[in-house]
């Protein structure tokens, strides 16, 4: 027997998008990585690479003088290392290179010398010994026809019949088509980019543009000049038949930099239409977290295909100028660029922060509606998160840039830290954040950011960061609350209950925010939950009509209000999030012990599985239900409880609907 009305549960502060909504969301999600992985569907498994470059040598300079042959779809380089080295060595200095790319020759301090090729290093025999503090330049020429691998590397393409070549090198494609150091630790201060190609394509790549000469033989030079210090996977090419227009961001009455467009000319006309729309962002950024950090080069867009955008260093690459796209790019040239995740276990402070800054563009450009409605739709695709963001998973480039944990998680992070901290402390934490002296231009940690929010605003964060960073999951939480006259005002009671023993952690500490109503009144109160089951009491001075658990949704949670069921009873709660992909969690309650099914079901009533089989202890429980293995369609939960104390006298049963979409 179903008893669906034995009670109501009722969702408070959390915004369940409607299907199209959520779809919309996803179709909007600004990451090259998820739609990159839709084109090159045979490396959803790829490995992540581990630099074995030489971990004593500092590179200072980059030089790559490249040849590219769009008809032979073939490479040919010679690739200029400078660095220090950091203690005395003989060598050999380590390059990575994947060996589909042969070396031809080495050289150190331009003498000619023997080298030795793995299957992804080259190592450089060194003509002495190498003191701490000396400088060192090696010159590698190798060809070869590169092998796309992670989200592409480098690819020979076409558009319109015209070839079209591109790179994207996070997090460690660089060594599919150059030699170099292939870890972001370890940035140059300076690099040049030549790249010799058909003198009817246009190259675009980093930094400033030297010149372009003309070979004589149908071919011509390019030479990019990067002197801001820059990650070996932020170092970029494109080149095609590109029609290039320029905006310009003008940050002072008698100053102005270049925003230099190279786009498709079948684009050209949309290009122009949306792409403006980047001045506005550079302004909002620059006010946010001080100057855009190469105002003395450029900002710019270069169209490749390989899905999504990805933001190479002064010049992002991008298949789409929607403009959650194009702002999430362009955040990254603060947080991704300028400051460097130091490790990939570092990667929020990339991926988190840019996409949580798309919310806060909205909000300065269009309202603070606006923002709530971007930070609904991060929320809820955060519920499906699974694993922490401070300990990612690096067994795969696609498990390392994970959106549900990498993006939307991580911006949520960031929306409630800036609850925890309030508007002021946060906002002055992100500027001395992003203009750190240690920090800017170079890498950081995570630790290192949490260091300078705890410094700002004077508080300890460890246990903010202990379970949101470093911890998985999110509070779900259950309230209730009575009222009673005390003289002229009245006593408001509200117990919250989170549900306990799911991992790490057991329960989240955060100050919660309850809205209470009265008739013609209404107050926002916030207290500190910081155990499992809690009590709070208020004096007002109405009778409460109504009460909502954080109302204007800062926290990343599940909740419901059993302030309408009678005491003692069974419920159920929809699924959360519904629809669902793959993974989704079912809330139910249980007035005493009982033995307990929840079982799954398709359309026709077959059972697909059973989720819980046993005895259960009287209490709020939650369980997560991974769908990887079920195709898209309807399904339904049933929840069956027969009471072993004898309260009850008949099972509890009761069925809901959820929808799988993948």
């Amino acid at each position: 027997m179903i008893r669906s009305s034995l009670c109501t549960l009722v969702l408070a502060g959390f915004l369940l998008p409607n299907l199209h909504a959520q779809e919309s969301a996803l179709r909007r999600l600004p990451t090259m990585e998820a739609a990159a992985y839709e084109k090159h569907s045979l490396l959803k498994q790829q490995s992540f690479y581990q630099s074995g470059a030489s971990s004593w040598f500092d590179v200072t300079y980059y030089r790559l003088q490249l040849n590219v042959s769009t008809v032979e779809s073939y490479l040919q380089g010679r690739i200029t290392v400078e660095g220090i080295c950091r203690s005395d060595t003989l060598g050999p200095l380590v390059l990575d290179l994947v060996n589909r790319m042969k070396v031809d020759s080495t050289f150190v301090d331009g003498q000619r010398t023997t080298f030795s090729q793995s299957t992804s290093t080259v190592g450089v025999t060194l003509d002495r010994v190498y003191h701490t503090g000396e400088m060192l330049s090696i010159d590698v020429y190798y060809e070869g026809g590169p092998l796309a691998t992670g989200f592409g590397s480098f690819e020979f393409d076409s558009h319109a019949n015209e070839p079209w070549v591109y790179s994207l090198s996070e997090p460690s494609g660089a060594r599919d088509w150059w030699p170099c150091k292939d870890d972001p630790v370890d940035k140059a201060d300076s690099s040049d980019v030549f790249v010799s190609c058909d003198s009817t394509l246009k190259v675009g790549s980093n930094g400033i543009l030297v010149s372009v000469v003309n070979n004589g033989d149908g071919t011509s030079t390019t030479h990019w000049q990067e002197r801001y210090p820059i990650a070996s996977y932020l170092i970029s090419i494109a080149l095609t038949n590109f029609v290039q227009f320029s905006n310009w961001f003008r940050y002072s009455p008698t100053d102005s930099m270049e925003i230099l467009n190279y786009v498709l000319p079948e684009h050209l006309t949309t290009a122009q239409a949306m792409l403006p729309k980047t001045v506005d962002m550079l302004s909002v950024y620059s006010d946010l977290f001080g100057l855009y950090p190469f105002i003395k080069e450029k900002y710019g867009h270069s169209e490749f295909g390989h899905g999504g955008a990805m933001e190479h260093q002064t010049m992002t690459s991008t298949t789409t100028f929607d403009e959650d796209v194009i702002s999430h790019e362009l955040a990254h040239q603060w947080f991704g660029d300028m400051i460097t995740c130091r490790t990939w276990a570092d990667l929020w402070l990339n991926e988190g922060f840019a996409q949580y800054c798309s919310g806060l563009f909205r909000e300065k450009e269009y309202g603070m509606n606006s923002y709530r409605a971007y930070m609904n739709s991060q929320l809820s695709l955060a519920v499906g998160a699974l694993g922490a963001i401070g300990v990612p998973d690096t067994s795969s480039v696609r498990n390392l840039f994970d959106g549900a944990r990498m993006y939307n998680k991580g911006a949520s992070v960031l929306h409630m830290l800036r609850h925890v901290l309030g508007d002021s402390g946060f906002f002055r934490s992100l500027k001395t954040y992003a203009n750190s002296p240690a920090l800017k231009y170079s890498t950081a940690t995570i630790r290192d950011f949490q260091s300078v929010c705890e410094s700002v605003s004077g508080k300890n964060l460890d246990y903010f960061f202990q379970e949101w960073i470093y911890g998985e999951g999110f509070p779900e939480y259950a309230y209730a609350w009575t009222s009673s006259s005390s003289g002229n005002d009245y006593l408001l009671t509200i117990n919250v209950e989170q549900l306990a023993g799911k991992g790490n952690p057991i329960y989240f500490t955060m100050p919660v925010d309850f809205r209470i109503t009265a008739a013609g009144w209404d107050t926002t109160v916030t207290v500190l939950n910081d155990s499992i089951i809690q009590g709070f009491v208020f004096r007002i001075p109405k009778r409460p009509s109504n009460v909502l658990l954080d109302p204007d949704g800062w926290i990343l949670k599940t909740a419901f209000s059993n302030a309408n069921v009678p005491p003692g009873q069974f419920a159920l709660q929809q699924n959360y999030p519904n629809p669902f992909n793959p993974r989704t969690s079912i809330t139910f309650r249980l007035p005493e012990r009982s033995y307990v099914t929840l079982q799954v079901y398709d359309v026709v009533g077959r059972l697909v599985e059973t989720i819980v089989n046993g005895q259960r202890s009287a209490g709020l429980y939650s369980v997560d239900w991974n769908s990887s293995n079920v195709a898209s369609g309807v399904y339904f939960y049933r929840l069956t409880a027969h009471p072993q104390t004898g309260t009850h006298v008949s099972d509890f049963v009761q069925t809901r609907k959820m929808v799988l979409i993948k």
